[in-house]
This record gives C-alpha cells, sequence and structure tokens, in this order.
C-alpha cells in the first residue's frame, strides 16, 4: 500500500478506527473512509452492561475516542449504512443502502455480531449488547 492511496475500512467500532490510527502513524496521508452500520462513533462495550445500564454513567463516557481525537484521524466516516457485501475485483463494499464505497485497498473490520438463545428475546431485564440481524 502506498503512502498515498486511499483505504475503506469496513467497521467502524474499536477496530476500525484503531487500523486508521495505525495507517497515520505509518505515515498514510491518502484519503482513508471508515463505514460503520452503527450511527456512533466508537464506544467501549463493557460500561454499557454495567455503568451505563445502572445508571452510574451518562452515556457519552463510554466513548473510545472524543471530537478531537476522531478530527485527528483525518478520515471520512460514513455511519448508518451496514457493509453486506464484498467486491474483490472492483475493490467496492455493497451497503445496505446501496452505496459502494471503493478503494485502492479495503480493511475488514467489521466485528462480531452477538449469539441470542432461544427464548431470550422474551426475557425481561435482558438486553443484548451489539445489534444482530
Amino acid at each position: 500500500m502506498s503512502a498515498s492511496g486511499s483505504v475503506l475500512v469496513a467497521g467502524a467500532s474499536a477496530a476500525g478506527p484503531a487500523t486508521v490510527e495505525a495507517l497515520r502513524r505509518g505515515g498514510h496521508q491518502g484519503r482513508v473512509t471508515v463505514l460503520g452500520a452503527g450511527h456512533d462513533h466508537p464506544y467501549d462495550r463493557p460500561p454499557l452492561s454495567k455503568q451505563i445500564l445502572s445508571g452510574a454513567w451518562q452515556p457519552e463516557r463510554s466513548r473510545m475516542r472524543d471530537d478531537v481525537e476522531i478530527a485527528g484521524l483525518a478520515a471520512e466516516f460514513m455511519l448508518g449504512d451496514t457493509a453486506v457485501g464484498l467486491d474483490v475485483a472492483t475493490r467496492t463494499v455493497e451497503t445496505a443502502s446501496g452505496r459502494r464505497p471503493g478503494s485502492d485497498t479495503i480493511v475488514v473490520a467489521t466485528g462480531l455480531e452477538p449469539r441470542m438463545f432461544p427464548g431470550q428475546a422474551d426475557l425481561q431485564g435482558v438486553h443484548v449488547l451489539r445489534t444482530g440481524r
């Protein structure tokens, strides 16, 4: 990868911005786009099930990077649009909304989905901390 080529990072949770930070530390000066299904910048998930749901913390306290740090990444964030396909030949990622952003290099950092147990959706007081399909 050249220091000036474009990079598309599919995944905007912990791994996506960490990838951008590593690229920038390594001297990458090209365009970087981060595609994420969520509508918010990365946040730390363990406090969701402890401090935030109990009311001990305000939700913004769980953010992994503040606005200044996000701006310092010098990346375009395309949030709220899930990656649903990858076309290696054309170097594009298909999104749920039908967009097809492309790049010289694509990094897949999409993370995980929760495993749901039968009957879990109906349990009072049980919260899913990651989205599922």
